[in-house]
């Protein structure tokens, strides 16, 4: 609880994340959006859900990341999140006002939260948990909607379309494995054919595969855009 507002319906997690001035860091995809502040920038950004991975030059800098929950960005950022996809976008020009410190993000995000109505897009946030796990129609019978009109909701509450969405999600579960235990057991457990299916998801989403990837055999990176490692 933050400044007396719960954020458990609309944050997933809020985290302190450290990155060191080493030659290439890499960063996976993510399905959800996410309010950032970077100690080398001088304001908040929102991070656009991320269909690739991206890799770039190393530097000293530390970051306050608050994740929302999928399905929730819309209503907390009053915007389509279709708009934000691979996009980082200074959270002012959301808002309509400056926020310029972690301390100020998180008063600002406490002070929209307490506005808002929980049940904004719970159907959407619902969906989210299942589609993974269980497919749109799948998501759709248990939700007693029909698969189009959960399509459609989900894609401007998200910004992704569900089986995009699904798809991200599960590479960045992969990514974030490491390949503990092998790659072969690491596709089972996350509901790939087998381990070639895994390989070229991988691979079209972080750009080498699975195994590369582990070892740290990177592609090119490029400069982290407003130190912000998007």
């Amino acid at each position: 609880m933050v400044f007396g507002v719960d954020m458990s319906t609309w944050v997933s997690d809020i985290a302190v994340e450290r990155f060191e001035d080493v030659e290439t860091q890499a960063v996976g995809p993510d399905p959800a959006t996410a309010l950032v502040f970077c100690s080398r920038s001088e304001e908040a950004y929102v991070l656009g859900p991320r269909t690739r991975g991206r890799y770039f030059a190393g530097v000293d800098a530390h970051r306050l990341r608050v994740r929302l929950r999928p399905g929730m960005a819309r209503a907390v950022l009053g915007v389509g999140v279709r708009e934000l996809v691979d996009r980082v976008v200074p959270l002012r020009e959301l808002w309509g006002v400056p926020v310029g410190d972690p301390s100020s993000l998180r008063t600002a995000l406490a002070a929209r939260l307490a506005s808002l109505d929980p049940r904004h897009d719970a159907l959407v946030a619902s969906a989210a948990r299942l589609v993974p796990s269980v497919g749109v129609a799948g998501a759709a019978s248990r939700l007693n909607v029909s698969e189009r009109h959960l399509r459609t909701l989900f894609t401007a509450a998200v910004g992704l379309p569900p089986k995009r969405y699904a798809k991200v999600d599960r590479v960045r579960r992969a990514v974030a494995t490491g390949g503990a235990g092998g790659w072969t057991r690491v596709a089972a457990e996350l509901g790939y054919y087998d381990q070639s299916h895994l390989n070229a998801e991988f691979r079209a989403t972080m750009g080498v595969a699975p195994g590369a990837f582990a070892a740290g055999r990177y592609p090119a990176s490029t400069p982290c855009q407003r130190g912000l490692a998007k």
